[in-house]
């Protein structure tokens, strides 16, 4: 192209005088060759970057309108041009902002930073979003930004984030409705959404990410667990934790993995009554076995005549030997902290009796959370 065939005087003619079709013709023209990089010497990148700075700056929004559309596709234009466009109009600066890939971290920061929700909703579709500006968006923006994030599939997004994001919209359906629908979701998060999700989201949770039966059948499992422990916190009485522990166990639902889950939450009740029926030992004989200073085989004994697994047993003496050494309550209060301390119980096991593997632990861990 000869250097664009323009002159310094051409360049300053572009500044004045010309109609607002003649601007954007000229601007689509010389953008094309400088995308493309055809017969374009280093001179003549100059002066077409020196056109596009006085063309940031023209009065008329419809000329930094074609320039904006014109260069997205650019390859390293200089700062200040685009500094120029992504604080301009939002119709100048938006589609600008979704498309050009010379945008650095720093830059994408900055739009978010502006509050300015158009834009923020341009970053947050912008093509493979790298994870620290996924997770910025999912603690800084409004709902709508979020929604627009979590809509881009291509966005790289950490579990941290998927954490955060199921913590701050548990109670928001939408969100977790374009959740659930998301392409890539890690099975942990899956199982950590269970928490959260109405029974209808669930289902489409499952069917939606295709899991294999028995991961589905086990979260569906987990779920009513979580739910029948839920109504067992309400209860304060032996006689209603006696009943309902009696329902569950003429109905086949009294499983090794509800009782393991109640001790591990500290739900101490259910747990001595759901002994007593599993294992046909009276009520008073439990609580002496679990806690009159008996010898770890003898509770071992009665866990397997429970039918509760060995592979569950240090998830069961890592929660008593809990409540042993703060004198737990069992309150609702202090679920959280108790269930933290048993985690840590089953992270620190490694004698020789009971050393696990990464998997069992995992496996156990997955029995509280």
């Amino acid at each position: 192209m000869n250097d664009l065939n323009l002159t310094q005087e051409d360049v300053a003619s572009l500044a004045k005088g010309q109609s607002v079709e003649n601007k954007s013709s000229t601007i689509k023209k010389i953008a094309h060759y400088y995308v493309s990089g055809e017969e374009l010497s280093e001179r003549g990148r100059q002066l077409a970057e020196d056109i596009f700075r006085i063309m940031v700056q023209d009065i008329e929004v419809k000329v930094r309108e074609v320039l904006a559309e014109s260069i997205k596709n650019s390859r390293n234009l200089p700062h200040d041009i685009v500094a120029n466009i992504i604080s301009d109009t939002e119709t100048v600066s938006v589609p600008f902002i979704k498309i050009y890939n010379g945008l650095s971290n720093d830059d994408l920061i900055s739009i978010i930073e502006s509050r300015d929700v158009s834009k923020q909703k341009a970053v947050a579709s912008r093509h493979a979003l790298p994870e620290e500006i996924s997770h910025i968006i999912s603690q800084k923006c409004p709902d709508e930004v979020v929604s627009t994030l979590i809509l881009n599939e291509s966005a790289q997004i950490a579990e941290e984030t998927y954490e955060s994001l199921i913590n701050r919209y548990k109670d928001n359906e939408d969100i977790k409705e374009k959740l659930v629908y998301r392409a890539q979701l890690p099975a942990n998060i899956i199982s950590k959404m269970m928490d959260v999700l109405s029974d209808e989201l669930k289902k489409r949770l499952i069917m939606v990410h295709d899991l294999p039966e028995n991961i589905a059948s086990d979260l569906v499992e987990q779920v009513k667990e979580k739910s029948t422990l839920k109504i067992s916190e309400d209860f304060s009485s032996d006689k209603q934790i006696d009943d309902l522990v009696r329902q569950l166990y003429k109905s086949d639902r009294l499983t090794p993995s509800l009782v393991v889950r109640a001790i591990c939450m500290g739900d101490l009740k259910f747990f001595e009554y759901a002994l007593v029926y599993l294992s046909d030992t009276p009520l008073l004989e439990v609580r002496k076995i679990l806690f009159n200073n008996q010898a770890d085989f003898v509770i071992r004994n009665l866990l397997r005549k429970a039918f509760i697994p060995k592979s569950m047993f240090p998830a069961v003496f890592s929660a008593l030997n809990v409540i042993k050494d703060i004198k737990f309550d069992c309150g609702k209060n202090a679920k959280d902290t108790f269930v933290h301390k048993v985690i840590e119980r089953i992270l620190s096991i490694n004698n020789a009796d009971e050393e696990l593997s990464e998997s069992d632990i995992n496996y156990l861990i997955s029995k509280i959370s």
